[in-house]
Order: C-alpha cells, then structure tokens, then sequence
C-alpha cells in the first residue's frame, strides 16, 4: 500500500513524481556514463588491432562525451515531464536544446580535428598551418549548422537571417576570389594528390622538389637550388608531370660514327649496343637505330630505360658509354670526328 506522504505536492508535482523523475534521470545518466566507458574501453582495444577507421571514429566520439552535458540534457528533459509553469518548461526546453548543441559541437569538433590529425599523419601532405585552417573551417562549419538546427527546434525564425547571409557571402565571396580559388586549389591537392611533399614535379620546363603544400602558395625547391612559390590556383591550370611516379627513366642519346665506316661495320653498331645495354643490370635496353647522316657522320640513336631509384641513372648511362666506345674500338670501328670552328 502507497504511503499517503508520496502524495505530497511540490510546486505542481507529487514527491512520488519528482522521485521517478529523480530515478529515471539517474538511471539513464548512469546507462549514457557506463556505454561510454565501455566504448573507451572496450571498443577502443578492438580499434587498435584493426586497419577500420570507422570503430576508431566511434571511439573518438565517446571521448568528446561530456559528463556535465549528459547530465544537463537529462535532468532537463526529465523536468519537461513533470507539470511545471510554462515559462519553466520552455526554460528547461531552451537549456536542454543549448546542451544538445553544446554536446554535438563538442563531438563533431573532436571527430573532425582527429580526422584531420589522422589525414596528416598517414598521408603526409598538410603542414601545421594548413591543418590549423581546416580545423577552424571544420568548427565554423558544425557551429554554425548546429546554431541554425537549434534556432529552428525552438520556432525562432531563421529565413531572413539566412537570405542575408546568402546575400553576404555572395559579395565576401566576389571580393576574395582569387583567394578562395587559392584555398580551394590547395583542398584539391591535398585531397586529390597529384603530388605530395618530397616528390619531384615538372612544369612546363621547370623541374623541383615539393617542399611544401599551403593554403594559398606550393614551394618547390628547383633542380638549381632556387625556391619557386606557385599560387594553386595557377599550379593546378599548368600540366603538371610528377616524376617521382613514373615507372622508369627514359634516357636517349645519340653516338656519331665516323662518316668512313663501312656498311658492315655500320649495321653491326645498333647490335653493340644492344649488348652492352643488356649485360648492364641496371638498365634496359629501349631500342638503338640508325637515324641517317648528320654534319659529323652517321647518327645512332639509343633509348635505354632506368627503372626506380633514378639517382645513379647519369652513372649507369656513363658506364654504357664506355663500355660501348670500347667495344667499337675492338671492333675497329672509330666515331665521328668533332666538328672544327672554321678560323
């Protein structure tokens, strides 16, 4: 049988009311606490043994969960069920919608700034300034979606305000374009990855090394030494080559044979070539033909490949050289003469 004093009212309210709100409350606060704790915990050790970025992502979420919000968010909605005045109510209502919004910033910015962490740190191509820019972009973004989501749940009237906004970022947006087109170059670089730090780029007859990948700017360090700024905008228009993907290094050169050589002799020179080219590891052999006659004899033309590394391939083309000038030489075969500067 219900005791009598569990009927008692309290501002509106039986004390058996407030004590299942009271209960409630603590049950679900405890239920929230404890899934996050097992999340951490338990999620968190099956995250570190597999490749998946999703549990991951998860677990970072029930980091970002905030003790203080959990409980607010609770207690006040557990106070909307209970018959209190309306200017309460809707007191409880707004707290409750400012805890949410509070709650899901503080996730949706702890998930992108990991995302980000991770992004750079597996892929290597944002610097610490260009990281920090994509953050803020990311919290002004969820803040401001947040916001309106939180404006609109409580019947405030957000169309205006929006039009304006349109009309604002309309006009920012015509004022900064160069900029932005900058910006959003340097996204497309970094998501896209034509390139990334470290490798060897070509530009029309520019040849560098990547050193850095900016918001606005790319700096390459070229095959002089000088450092060259790209705006990325500009840089993505240009036909850029990325030699530090190709598959092979494509090295041709051309040998001039003694205009006197005999067509025996001279059919027998592509055949040298092939030979040395082929007992030469580090190389292979493209194709060696004759091209005609130029001002000092007959030309050979020779195209041989050098797969990756690229760094000794002036090693590996000297080395045939020599081999092969040795080789005519046994053979008795003599290259053209270089040609004189008349007086």
């Amino acid at each position: 049988m219900t005791t009598p004093w569990m009927y008692h009212t309290f501002f509106g309210n039986s004390l058996r009311d407030w004590m299942v709100a009271a209960a409630s409350s603590a049950f679900i606060v405890a239920l929230v606490l404890g899934a996050r704790t097992f999340a951490i915990r338990h999620l968190g050790a099956v995250a570190a043994r597999t490749a998946t970025l999703f549990d991951d992502a998860l677990v970072e979420v029930a980091r970002s969960v905030s003790t203080f919000y959990v409980v607010a968010i609770v207690v006040c909605n557990a106070g909307l069920w209970l018959e209190l005045s309306a200017p309460v109510s809707r007191l409880l209502l707004v707290a409750s919608t400012i805890f949410a919004i509070l709650q899901a910033a503080r996730s949706c910015t702890s998930l992108v700034t990991w995302w980000l962490g991770h992004y750079s740190t597996t892929h290597g191509e944002l610097d610490r300034t260009t990281l920090s820019a994509l953050g803020i972009a990311a919290r002004i973004l969820v803040w401001g979606a947040l916001l309106l989501i939180g404006a609109e749940s409580l019947g405030l009237k957000t169309g205006t305000f929006l039009t304006g906004l349109g009309i604002s970022g309309v006009a920012i947006a015509l004022a900064l374009q160069s900029i932005l087109g900058d910006v959003f170059a340097a996204l497309s670089i970094v998501l896209d990855k034509p390139f990334v730090v470290g490798e060897s780029i070509a530009i029309d007859s520019f040849e560098g090394r990547v050193e850095k990948v900016g918001l606005k700017s790319t700096r390459v360090r070229s095959v002089n030494g000088e450092l060259v700024v790209f705006a990325n905008a500009d840089l993505l228009k240009s036909r850029v080559r990325n030699l530090s993907r190709r598959d092979s290094l494509r090295l041709v050169f051309t040998v001039a044979i003694d205009p006197g050589t005999k067509s025996a002799q001279l059919a027998r020179v592509p055949a040298i070539m092939a030979e040395v080219v082929g007992a030469e590891t580090r190389a292979a052999f493209g194709y060696s033909n004759l091209m005609g006659t130029g001002p000092r004899g007959f030309d050979v033309e020779t195209a041989i490949l050098i797969p990756r590394p690229y760094g000794q391939a002036q090693d590996v083309r000297q080395a045939i050289l020599l081999e092969f000038y040795a080789r005519l030489e046994r053979e008795g075969i003599a290259l053209a003469r270089p040609l004189v500067a008349a007086q």
